[in-house]
């Protein structure tokens, strides 16, 4: 437990923010002060407290925490990060058009950072990239957009963040469900009476 978090943060730069807080936010921060290693910086630090903020389901507390660090600019990699936790908090608290505007920031920052983002995962990609699941999601489950969905998968493959084969076997998957959805809306059609 950090003794003066207040003197913490001021150290890395974020003292005025910080202090703008109210009671009950510095209190939350104190629960995740744990993840904090001053030496590696405020946005890194930031984003620390963010992941386990989302990880503990206060996703409303990660938004601030991530909001703060993405405001204050730094490394390109923890950019992107702090954005893959703004569209996990976006998301599960349904505020859908945020999380897509997110992850749509996050598809045009990969990039730039994708090799960055490799190394950080120990040489490849992860299963779960944010601005690349959370993005088909939207348009599948929430817009219904199969057609948009399909075109992502192939951009994706272009990006670079998804295997040719995987995006086949995603795209049989979207067909599938497609077709699922139909037959259901098919089957649930009444007919009344007159």
């Amino acid at each position: 437990m950090i003794s003066d978090l207040g003197l913490v943060m001021r150290n890395m730069g974020i003292g005025e923010w910080y202090d703008g807080l109210s009671e009950e936010a510095k209190r939350i921060i104190s629960r995740y002060a744990s993840y904090i290693d001053e030496s590696k910086g405020a946005q890194w630090s930031l984003l620390e407290m963010a992941k386990h903020a989302n990880l503990d389901e206060n996703h409303k507390f990660a938004i601030i925490l991530a909001t703060q660090g993405l405001t204050i600019g730094g490394d390109a990699l923890l950019h992107f990060l702090m954005n893959e936790e703004m569209i996990i908090a976006t998301a599960e608290i349904n505020k859908n058009d945020e999380a897509k505007w997110y992850c749509e920031q996050g598809l045009k920052m990969l990039p730039t950072i994708l090799d960055l983002f490799k190394n950080h995962h120990g040489g490849t990609l992860p299963d779960y990239i944010g601005c690349r699941n959370r993005l088909i999601d939207i348009i599948v489950g929430l817009e219904g957009d199969y057609d948009r969905a399909e075109n992502m998968m192939l951009e994706f493959v272009d990006l670079g963040v998804l295997d040719a084969t995987e995006a086949e076997y995603r795209i049989r998957s979207l067909k599938i469900h497609r077709l699922q959805r139909t037959f259901d809306s098919v089957y649930s059609v009444r007919f009344i009476k007159d």
